[in-house]
């Protein structure tokens, strides 16, 4: 039986995990006896990529802890990337472009030139992964026809490129970690440094 791609970890996420480079990573991985898989892994944006299963990743970071190398860590997609506008074949067709968000803008762009060596980017901004699909939906929503996937053909790139300013000027930076409330149980709190209940720390009357 297939296993889905949500029960595999991708190297790449594997390695920013442990601390090693992909390189490394995947030397250490078949080290222990483990042979990567090729996968469709959330993080491979489709895209079929090395990866090890969820339990062999946990035994891989538990390896590393016991040898000192590593605190305990868990495997935490990162959120924070780019959304991108690429001129798959600008030489043949400017309009065809292709919309979607990276982790890393310049090794999308690697992939995509695997099939269209000429592909360009045009424009990205800053963004998180789940404003993907609704910045997909502004950009394209006017002058701009599905091809498949996320290939799409824009009659008004010029347009397009502005909608994109306007959606993201109007988000806050990504990358900025919301503010928690005094009340939030997320705050990391000392209860060791307080000494004594509140009573306690009364000035007595005199």
């Amino acid at each position: 039986m297939t296993m889905k791609s949500e029960e595999f970890v991708s190297l790449k996420q594997l390695a920013e995990t442990i601390g090693l480079d992909r390189s490394n990573t995947r030397k250490y991985v078949l080290k222990l006896g483990i042979k990567p898989h090729k996968r469709r892994t959330p993080d491979s944006r489709n895209q079929l990529t090395l990866a090890v299963t969820k339990d062999e990743a946990e035994r891989i970071i538990s390896e590393r802890e016991t040898k000192g190398f590593t605190s305990s860590a868990k495997i935490v997609e990162s959120d924070t990337g780019v959304f991108y506008v690429i001129q798959l074949v600008p030489e043949l067709d400017p309009r065809r472009i292709k919309l979607g968000f990276a982790l890393d803008l310049s090794e999308r762009l690697a992939q995509h030139k695997t099939a269209a060596p000429t592909a360009t980017i045009l424009k990205s901004w800053p963004c998180k992964r789940a404003w993907e699909l609704t910045a997909m939906d502004s950009l394209s929503c006017s002058n701009c026809e599905l091809i498949m996937n996320e290939v799409f053909e824009s009659h008004d790139l010029n347009a397009l490129l502005r909608r994109g300013d306007e959606f993201f000027a109007l988000l806050p930076d990504p990358a900025k970690k919301q503010a928690l409330s005094e009340h939030s149980p997320y705050r990391k709190t000392n209860v060791a440094e307080q000494v004594g209940p509140p009573d306690a720390q009364k000035v007595a009357p005199r």
